[in-house]
């Protein structure tokens, strides 16, 4: 067998770091000053209300990327070293978190549309099932199954909840845009939620320890 490719695991998270904090910054593109007489002084409030679609979807990616970037440094920041196959994996997934702030844009702009909520959902759907493939490969490496295995072990649920519940959010998108937009806004709040953060510490400390 030919000798394993190892990347510097300090620029691996320096890019990938540099990708999240692009992605989340566009997000805001997705907000436009009013054109001609769209609005006044006058209607200025009025018009900021009529834009509570896109508060709620900027609010859900822009939660969403910061509990991705979360997930992502939890992972690597026990990783010994980071294999050819895991850097594969992580620029597929970060190719669709960037692609992420598109279909937010286009939300601002037309609003809460049956096709692109299923866009959205569609996307969400392949994330997580990158950054599932991701910990799988990850898990693979020699020597990984200490502090990352105990990560990657205590997050197997909640890799699972995203994919079902972003596939509701396609099926649903379809009957109620809404709807499926309030789901990946739970998505977002659950993972934001302290028990889960603290799940997900509490197990790379486990795992510190087992390493020792």
């Amino acid at each position: 067998m030919g000798r394993e490719i190892r990347i510097s695991k300090g620029r691996f998270e320096a890019f990938s770091d540099g990708v999240f904090a692009i992605a989340i910054t566009l997000l805001v593109l997705g907000f436009q000053a009013p054109k001609g007489n769209e609005a006044t002084a006058a209607t200025m409030g009025s018009w900021l209300l009529r834009l509570w679609p896109q508060y709620i979807v900027y609010a859900a990616t822009f939660v969403t990327i910061g509990i991705m970037w979360f997930n992502h440094y939890a992972l690597f920041h026990h990783a010994r070293h980071i294999s050819y196959g895991a850097l594969v994996a992580n620029l597929a997934l970060l190719m669709l978190i960037a692609f992420l702030p598109f279909p937010t844009l286009l939300l601002g702009q037309f609003g809460l549309v049956s096709t692109l909520l299923f866009l959205y959902s569609l996307l969400m759907v392949l994330i997580s099932v990158c950054y599932g493939a991701l910990y799988y490969v990850v898990m693979l490496q020699p020597g990984e199954q200490g502090s990352v295995g105990g990560f990657i072990r205590s997050r197997s649920a909640w890799n699972t909840l995203g994919p079902v519940v972003y596939a509701i959010a396609m099926a649903v998108s379809f009957v109620s845009p809404l709807a499926a937009l309030l789901l990946i806004l739970a998505m977002a709040v659950f993972y934001m939620l302290p028990m889960t953060v603290a799940s997900a510490l509490a197990a790379g400390a486990r795992g510190s320890t087992e390493e020792q």
